[in-house]
């Protein structure tokens, strides 16, 4: 790999200031101040970091298991390791996270291990996430996922009880919880999927006792996409009075959309068209929850930004599938905060880059998410004198979206940045 120099405004943790920076071998050899007016347009940030992507492929299971395999075939029509990547590329992502919600979930070295060498095929590094299940244990410093719902799931907890009893094998261990009560959303009637029947009530609960269960087994603990205001209070209150804060996230999607009045508009107030591809979980909330969140994120209160990337395809969402795409715009949703919603370059950053690198630096092998001598030179520039508008499954100027289920909750929608280009462990992609 040879040696060559990116100059740019560089995004620094404490400021924005010109620099030449210097690569050799996928790392940062030296990073030089340089004038303002040398400097081409767009920002170089530290490569952003997504700790919440689901990518959907595993080990491909036996050819004469025609249950598995075609719950297989289903699962990378929607996405592979291989697509995820690219539209990670193309959204600016340096680094992913990959969730382990399969059929066959990795909850064991060997299932972990066959689903790491399938991940080895994307453009994008991935780090994995063991899942836990009742049967699990822990076997080594990888970051554990726990998912609680109603409805019973090879990964999912339906009771309190058997989370507690799995989760005393884990102390001291890293989990990542989603976040709704089983018992409050049983109580709700009807479909679990609509928003009436995942009140917020069910990540309240859940987020008030997951906190008293981290203190009490020693664990170390992230809520995955909150989505009201009381959580992030339950979780700065508890923070407030413990050594080893427990960290939290945020997706776009419940920064952009709300529900109003039995509306889902976006935040520049707007009906949405095509509302009924924006359900997740948890779902969409207020105009005054997304206005809160926004600010808890640009203040302080939220740690991270992640995608939450789940790619059904237009006909799973037309079934109810929860989740939405958005690998492809998440470098330009991040310039939409930046003239939107008044975030400066260092605070995006911070949630992108340094806090994402923090989270998962013990599963990395060099350090990611800061612009240092010897770190890992992964950058992502954006361009915020330009947009970007998503038409379909297409982005005019730019092509098709990467993600192979083909469709952005952004449609029709513009977002005021670019992805210029993305730059990952010294491999360049221009766009």
């Amino acid at each position: 790999m040879s040696s060559w120099r990116l100059t740019g405004r560089t995004v620094f943790p404490d400021s924005v200031r010109g620099a030449t920076i210097l690569v050799r071998e996928g790392v940062i050899q030296a990073v030089l101040d340089e004038a303002e007016d040398a400097c081409s347009p767009g920002f170089v940030f530290p490569g952003f970091i997504d700790i919440h992507v689901h990518a959907r492929e595993y080990a491909r299971p036996r050819s004469d298991d025609l249950e598995a395999t075609a719950k297989w075939e289903a699962a990378t029509r929607k996405e592979t390791f291989e697509t995820a990547g690219r539209a990670a590329v193309n959204g600016g992502v340096t680094l992913m996270a990959a969730m382990p919600n399969d059929p066959e979930p990795p909850d064991n070295p060997e299932k972990y291990n066959a689903k790491l060498r399938v991940a080895s095929l994307s453009p994008c590094p991935v780090v994995l996430f063991g899942a836990v299940t009742k049967e699990s244990e822990p076997w080594g410093e990888v970051p554990y996922k726990v998912y609680l719902d109603s409805r019973p799931s090879p990964v999912s907890f339906t009771s309190w009880r058997d989370l507690e009893e799995t989760l005393t094998r884990y102390r001291g261990q890293h989990m990542f919880f989603h976040a709704e009560d089983p018992e409050v959303l049983r109580k709700a009637s009807g479909n679990s999927l609509l928003r009436k029947n995942r009140p917020p009530e069910a990540e309240i609960r859940a987020v008030e006792k997951l906190l008293e269960m981290i203190a009490r087994l020693g664990l170390r603990g992230h809520m995955c996409h909150v989505s009201t205001r009381r959580a992030v209070e339950l979780i700065q209150d508890y923070n407030s009075g413990t050594s080893r804060a427990v960290t939290c996230e945020v997706t776009p999607h419940h920064l952009f959309f709300s529900v109003q009045s039995g509306e889902v508009r976006s935040a520049p107030g707007a009906p949405v068209e095509a509302s009924h591809l924006l359900g997740c979980n948890p779902p969409l909330r207020s105009e005054s929850d997304r206005g809160f969140l926004v600010e808890a994120l640009r203040d302080g209160l939220i740690d991270v930004l992640a995608s939450d990337h789940a790619p059904h395809t237009l006909e799973d969402k037309a079934q109810g599938a929860p989740g939405m795409p958005h690998l492809d715009t998440l470098g330009p949703f991040a310039g939409w905060l930046i003239n939107e919603c008044a975030f400066s370059p260092t605070r995006i950053s911070e949630i992108l880059s340094q806090t994402p690198g923090r989270i998962l630096a013990p599963y990395l092998d060099k350090p990611q998410g800061v612009i240092e001598q010897e770190q890992c030179a992964s950058f992502t520039v954006l361009d915020l004198q330009r947009s970007t508008l998503v038409e379909g499954a297409e982005i005019p100027g730019r092509g098709r979206l990467c993600t192979r289920c083909g469709w952005s909750p952004f449609s029709r929608l513009k977002l005021p940045a670019v992805v210029g280009r993305t730059v990952i462990q010294g491999r360049d992609y221009v766009f």
